[in-house]
């Protein structure tokens, strides 16, 4: 199993970084091979609504979502971890998350 964790905070050491490693580290224990990606260190580019993913099946924005789609693809779960910034998740996940529409 391959489970891949997105996390979506700014603050690469604090608590969602703590909580997500926690769940990875036992999921590994369990044998899980595992991944993290910090959003806050990718260069995500918004969507440009652009309507190619729909027509072609694929996204033209070359940024850091291009080695990100491979990973979502191959991931048995995927963990999403964010602090709640104004009732939902922080701009660099939601970025990724509003990318991933590509799929």
């Amino acid at each position: 199993m391959f489970i891949l964790g997105l996390q979506g905070s700014p603050r690469l050491n604090g608590n969602t970084s703590i909580l997500l490693e926690k769940l990875l580290d036992e999921a590994r224990n369990l044998g899980a091979a595992t991944q993290t990606i910090h959003a806050a260190k990718k260069n995500i580019l918004p969507c440009k609504e652009c309507g190619t993913c729909e027509r072609k099946g694929f996204c033209p924005i070359d940024d850091d979502m291009q080695g990100i789609y491979p990973l979502l693809w191959q991931a048995d779960l995927i963990v999403l971890a964010t602090p709640i910034f104004f009732y939902g998740a922080t701009a660099q996940l939601k970025a990724l998350i509003d990318r991933s529409q590509a799929l």
